[in-house]
């Protein structure tokens, strides 16, 4: 079984190292896994990290997902989502797009949730990192119906951000 891993920002080129994606205040998408209709994945992982510039109220984030894709401002590809565990591992079998995979600040379209899988208050200067154990990842995908896994995030400053999701595809 392949992971993959998707972060909210490019990756990093040439000499440079890729930075995360800003986020003015208010409830944001900051990444959205497009799970394709009779398409199944389990979370393994999820991760935010702040730049630390504001030490102010943290951030509320929740990973959950809902029928309704949000629109966010960059697509995610099969180059940009990559495999964890096996560097020749077939391309990650999402639907790719700016409404489907893909990262970046979109507005939250539907706040209908269908499952959830976690919420809590990230200190803006520090990072967090849930890593669910062995076999007791939660699932998600519909067998009827196009599903999309978001990483939401709402803030109380602009700040920089990056984050990231490793699933299994079943």
């Amino acid at each position: 079984m392949t992971s993959y891993i998707a972060y909210n920002s490019a990756l990093s080129t040439t000499t440079g190292i890729a930075t995360g994606t800003s986020y003015a205040t208010g409830a944001k998408v900051a990444l959205q896994i497009g799970i394709p209709s009779g398409g199944q994945i389990e979370l393994i992982e999820w991760g935010i990290s702040h730049d630390g510039s504001s030490a102010a109220t943290p951030s509320l984030v929740e990973i959950a997902s809902t029928a309704t894709a949000s629109t966010v401002s960059t697509a995610h590809t099969t180059t940009t989502v990559k495999p964890v565990n096996d560097p020749n591992a077939p391309a990650s079998g999402m639907t790719m797009g700016t409404t489907s995979t893909g990262h970046g600040n979109g507005a939250i379209t539907s706040n209908t949730t269908l499952r959830m899988a976690d919420r809590l208050y990230v200190p803006t200067t520090s990072p967090w990192v849930k890593l669910w154990p062995l076999g007791c990842y939660p699932k998600f995908g519909a067998t009827g119906a196009a599903e999309f896994l978001q990483l939401r995030i709402n803030t109380t400053v602009t700040i920089n951000a990056i984050c990231w999701m490793v699933w299994n595809e079943l």
